[in-house]
């Protein structure tokens, strides 16, 4: 247990790296989905084909191009996310109430305007929802991707117990992931719910002021 903290610190790492790049390229494809029906109708069937595809079999083929270590961790975690998180970007977006943006752009607004001022804070709080279920993804896959040759994180550890037999120790780290995985989404909820309550407060504001 003497390697636990670094572990963490190291798994938590590449998950917050991974989910990171994994939620901004879902958002921004999937707002290029959303402006661009067109085109969206002809990615859609590409995306589902690999968004239901385990990205472990493509375990293989990962390791040939990349190798073993960092690389094909973060591969497998942005398999893992990236494509649900376009699909789910783009129903956020498609989401909005069309009166409210049909107004802004009746007012004057530039499409710039719009999505500075109107579509991304009132998508905020669900594409923090966002993150906080690609968060989660990426925390249950980094253990089995951490198994693909490098020489740290909890996966790792883990692999390393049950060579040794040593499943007192595996079932406590079993025991702190579980604890994390925990911690961290209460921790996004509670961001989430804060943000919800700020943009209906702003809303309330906003109309008294007009009345």
């Amino acid at each position: 247990m003497s390697h636990l903290l670094t572990d963490i610190v190291i798994s938590s790492t590449r998950v917050l790296v991974w989910t990171g790049i994994s939620f901004i390229l879902g958002v921004l494809l999937g707002f290029l989905g959303y402006a661009a029906p067109g085109l969206n109708r002809s990615l859609l069937p590409i995306v589902n084909f690999f968004r239901h595809i385990s990205p472990f079999c493509w375990l293989p083929m990962i390791i040939l191009v990349a190798g073993i270590g960092e690389w094909p961790v973060g591969i497998v975690l942005l398999f893992s996310m990236l494509f649900n998180a376009i699909i789910i970007s783009t129903g956020i977006f498609q989401g909005m109430q069309r009166d409210i943006l049909d107004t802004a752009a009746l007012d004057g607004a530039s499409r710039r305007m719009i999505l500075r001022y109107i579509q991304l804070p009132l998508a905020l709080p669900e594409l923090v929802n966002l993150y906080r279920v690609l968060w989660s993804v990426a925390w249950t896959a980094i253990i089995a991707a951490e198994m693909l040759g490098v020489q740290s994180g909890l996966g790792y550890r883990l692999l390393d117990f049950r060579y040794l037999l040593q499943y007192k120790e595996m079932l406590q780290y079993i025991a702190v992931i579980g604890g994390i995985g925990i911690a961290a989404d209460y921790l996004l909820l509670h961001i989430q719910k804060r943000l919800s309550e700020y943009l209906y407060r702003s809303r309330e504001v906003s109309t008294q002021r007009v009345r």
